[in-house]
């Protein structure tokens, strides 16, 4: 249940794209303004026209019923070839055939989310370094593993068989699989004790409410960490967050929360690095004010000039007041095809965890520095992040 953002330009219009699948079907939101449009269910039937081409049935939820709009989205649809029944949103400014074939490229390159891929990467990272690595999945609800997990939730429970069983959505799914997992702890613990000479990777459910508002998963880690694990937890950011002011601003509220909620060391990190470039015509700021958490007044002089957000200004200021009253945020950024970073955030961690103090490989006076707090210099970390600017 990974979410995946992008952006891009269209006919000198900026287009925000998010794609979400679920277990049953798939939601895809492609619009000019930063807002829901007219949302339609599409779906691909049985080959039946005699031409061994696809039929679909395209019906409007809520929104302008046009036929610009039906063409886009039979065309979107059958490009992307998504077999699930597709919840599309859609709201363009034009919908010449130029603009569909850009976005359909640009939907059809997205890159998972971070979570998974993050999890696969760093493992080979750190197997390539001398590391015995295993990776527990704990996520019920995924479906594209990168990676061979040492144990799988759905050898104890599986997502699809709690939403028939009990007629629930995949969230409540989720919910229900992670409370299930909490009441048969040993079973974990079992598989994580089986696995003592390894470091060990958990990927965990990439649904926000189960950081935010559900204690299922805090109860989990707590209950690891009296097995004597030494936890900490890594959450992950789209960089495309910061090319809305307002997307970023919930960002940082977002991993504030998780950090107080989850209660354990916490490093944040920026994801797809790589994909800077395409929208950096849009950062109002130098990539450090995004990383560092810079003075978040200028943020809210951004949001004030915004008429949809600028209605919020009081919220905005309360908001950004909590993050700073706090001052825990700051961001590592990451592009999993670059060893320099994937080692930046390798050493983090290892800090956070203390795997770096207690681990079982030979540490010397250079690893435990490369691991301490500034150790990269600002010239330093500025010229790893020059080619992505």
């Amino acid at each position: 249940m990974n979410e995946h953002v992008c952006g891009i330009v269209t006919n000198g219009h900026h287009t925000d794209i998010v794609l979400k699948p679920y277990s049953d079907r798939t939601l895809l939101i492609v619009t000019h303004f930063k807002k829901f449009g007219t949302l339609l269910i599409i779906n691909r039937e049985s080959a039946v026209n005699g031409y061994n081409s696809d039929v679909f049935t395209i019906k409007t939820v809520f929104g302008n019923e046009n036929n610009d709009i039906d063409l886009a989205a039979r065309y979107i649809a059958q490009q992307i070839n998504i077999e699930k029944p597709l919840l599309l949103s859609i709201a363009l400014k034009d919908y010449d055939l130029d603009t569909l074939k850009s976005i359909v490229a640009a939907i059809n390159q997205i890159k998972p989310s971070g979570k998974t891929t993050y999890c696969n990467a760093m493992s080979k990272f750190l197997e390539s370094i001398g590391r015995k690595v295993a990776v527990i999945n704990i996520d019920p609800a995924n479906e594209n593993m990168e990676y061979t997990p040492a144990a799988d939730i759905s050898e104890l429970i599986k997502h699809e068989e709690v939403m028939v069983h009990f007629g629930l959505g995949p969230n409540g799914a989720l919910v229900y699989c992670m409370e299930f997992l909490e009441t048969n702890i040993k079973w974990l613990i079992t598989k994580v004790l089986n696995l003592k000479d390894h470091y060990l990777i958990f990927d965990c459910p990439g649904q926000v409410e189960l950081y935010t508002h559900h204690k299922s998963v805090s109860q989990i880690a707590e209950k690891l960490n009296q097995n004597l694990i030494r936890l900490c937890s890594v959450h992950l950011m789209d960089s495309h967050h910061c090319s809305d002011p307002g997307k970023y601003l919930s960002s940082l509220i977002l991993c504030t929360t998780v950090m107080l909620q989850i209660g354990l060391p916490h490093v944040n990190i920026m994801t797809k690095f790589d994909e800077m470039k395409k929208f950096s015509d849009r950062l109002a700021f130098n990539i450090d004010f995004y990383t560092e958490v810079l003075d978040l007044n200028y943020l809210l002089e951004q949001l004030d000039e915004n008429p949809f957000t600028a209605k919020y200004k009081k919220l905005n200021t309360a908001l950004v007041s909590i993050i700073e009253d706090y001052g825990l945020v700051s961001f590592i950024p990451l592009d999993v095809t670059n060893k320099a970073l994937l080692l930046q955030v390798k050493n983090a961690v290892d800090k956070a965890n203390g795997y770096v103090f207690g681990g079982n490989e030979p540490q010397d006076v250079q690893t435990l520095l490369a691991c301490a707090v500034g150790a990269v210099n600002e010239t330093e970390r500025m010229s790893t992040l020059d080619e992505y600017l």
